[in-house]
């Protein structure tokens, strides 16, 4: 009788995921890194992504450094707290075998009799393809097909039909979608729709040390530059992606610069007054303490030694930055919001340094507008960058 309550009780779960009167929150639970799987905030959260298992030369794999126990931990948790867990395959360094996984019949055919075997072994409610990117270069080592996004709809077509209706197929897709064998977007996803059960929208890292100047890694509008969170919604709505399968992405983390100039410089952009985009020089600076300049190596052997200027948002705070409630600058800093791409931004005039982020101002206005829009919910990636605060403003918007 117990298990089929449990069996009963799974599928009536899945169907409260396809159709929940509220929005979902999902969080991608960093396996690489230090929080617990019972320390991710299941109270708030629907669905619980497992990051990362990676592409290899035979199928995918767990990486080195993230123990099976820690896995069978994510769900068991997850479970007990009734809770979907569904585990990613790809990343940005887990994408590099992706295309060759597949590019045939026989490579597809393994790839779904893979996936279907790790899901039945762990009880995972589901997978998400994290590939970085179909058709269009990550990072170095990546293989990459014109034909990549063809080969991937027949790819989720036969592993539609292996897995059925009771098992998530979720994707996050990066802000230019999926790119056609012409090298440009496809303007018509309406057959990777019916597939997917969600799509999440990778709307961040818009702006970065990689960027001409500062800027917001998430922005709300199109303020500075050709992609946000509006432009990117509209145009998966507009190539056939009904809203009710989208998840908007919300990045728990930030970005530092290191400015040319000691005052901020104002421009106004349709009607909004920023002061975001600043020019900047091609110095990183370190961002939270474990952010390191080291000589490192790389997936694909590419060496290098540099910050990343990276912060989660709790590290803002727990490190003196930022005030417990998120409101004020610490040590030197001044807390600004950015009225154009609503995003806060912190700036210390002495070292020239900024850092911009997420918050729950921001994270509460990203969501209300994917909700606005019809969205199926929104997404963190990860849980271990946001606090309670910022999370009980997601969850209001999505409850609303």
């Amino acid at each position: 009788m117990l298990s089929r309550l449990v069996l009963l009780w799974l599928g009536l779960s899945l169907v409260n995921v396809a159709a929940g009167a509220n929005g979902l929150l999902g969080q991608y639970w960093p396996a690489y890194g230090t929080q617990k799987p019972q320390a991710v905030d299941w109270s708030r959260t629907d669905i619980g992504y497992y990051f990362v298992s990676e592409t290899d030369a035979t199928g995918f794999n767990i990486p080195k450094g993230q123990s099976i126990s820690a896995l069978k931990t994510f769900v068991s948790t997850a479970h007990s707290k009734r809770k979907k867990a569904v585990f990613t395959i790809g990343g940005w360094t887990g994408s590099r075998y992706f295309s060759d996984r597949v590019a045939t019949s026989g490579n597809r055919t393994k790839l779904v009799a893979a996936i279907r075997e790790f899901l039945v072994k762990y009880d995972f409610d589901g997978v998400d393809l994290d590939w970085e990117y179909p058709g269009s270069q990550g990072i170095g080592c990546n293989k990459v097909r014109a034909t990549d996004s063809d080969n991937f709809l027949l790819f989720l077509k036969s592993l539609r039909a292996t897995l059925g209706s009771k098992k998530l197929i979720t994707a996050a897709i990066g802000a230019s979608g999926l790119i056609g064998a012409d090298g440009n977007p496809l303007t018509d996803m309406k057959a990777f729709g019916a597939v997917f059960d969600i799509i999440n929208l990778m709307t961040y890292d818009v702006g970065g040390p990689w960027s001409p100047t500062s800027g917001p890694n998430c922005p709300l509008r199109t303020c500075n530059s050709d992609t946000s969170v509006m432009q990117v919604v509209q145009a998966f709505k507009k190539a056939g992606i009904p809203a009710s399968k989208m998840m908007l992405g919300i990045p728990a983390y930030g970005y530092s610069y290191q400015l040319k100039s000691s005052t901020l410089a104002s421009k106004r952009i349709d009607g909004y007054v920023s002061r975001v985009y600043q020019a900047k020089t091609s110095t990183t600076p370190k961002g939270s303490k474990t952010d390191s300049n080291a000589t490192s190596t790389d997936v694909c052997g590419v060496r290098s030694a540099s910050y990343s200027g990276m912060w989660n948002y709790v590290n803002l705070i727990s490190e003196g930055i930022l005030s417990s409630n998120g409101s004020v600058g610490h040590m030197g800093f001044t807390r600004y919001v950015d009225s154009c791409s609503a995003t806060p931004f912190l700036f210390n005039p002495r070292t020239k340094v900024m850092i911009n982020y997420d918050d729950a101002y921001s994270a509460g206005q990203k969501t209300a507008y994917a909700m606005s829009q019809g969205l199926k919910g929104v997404y963190t990636f990860d849980s271990a960058g946001f606090n309670t605060a910022v999370l009980k403003s997601i969850r209001n918007k999505l409850d609303a």
